[in-house]
């Protein structure tokens, strides 16, 4: 048997403050669009689907992104989580798969209050 190592993760970038740029609210899933610019991935635009566990106050996610580095460089990303509501905020962890090669864990506050998406990425690879 392999040993696996432990788990030591360092941040990607710094945290990123997100804007929400539309919510679709249904009763069996959720989307969230989101917005902003990442030091690593430049501005980047982001849809989350949220499903809903039988209490409704957690389940499972899955998410699509787009960073467009610079004229000529555009990134993708597609993550997998779990999700759970505390109050008016939305508490997110995810996988996610860059087309570069790169693995991020991504944590997450979705602030429906605020409209907003704070967000840490973590290098897995």
């Amino acid at each position: 048997m392999t040993d696996i190592e432990a788990l030591n993760l360092q941040p990607r970038q710094g945290r990123t403050l997100m804007n929400v740029t539309s919510v679709e609210v249904g009763t069996e899933e959720s989307v969230l669009h989101v917005q902003s610019t990442m030091s690593e991935y430049g501005k980047v635009l982001s849809t989350a689907r949220f499903k809903y566990n039988a209490d409704r106050l957690s389940g499972t996610y899955t998410s699509e992104g787009r960073g467009i580095v610079d004229e000529n460089t555009m990134v993708s990303g597609t993550g997998m989580g779990i999700w759970r509501r505390e109050g008016s905020k939305i508490h997110m962890e995810e996988l996610v798969n860059i087309s570069d090669g790169s693995q991020n864990l991504g944590r997450g506050i979705w602030d429906m209050r605020e409209n907003t998406l704070t967000y840490d990425a973590f290098v897995i690879r």
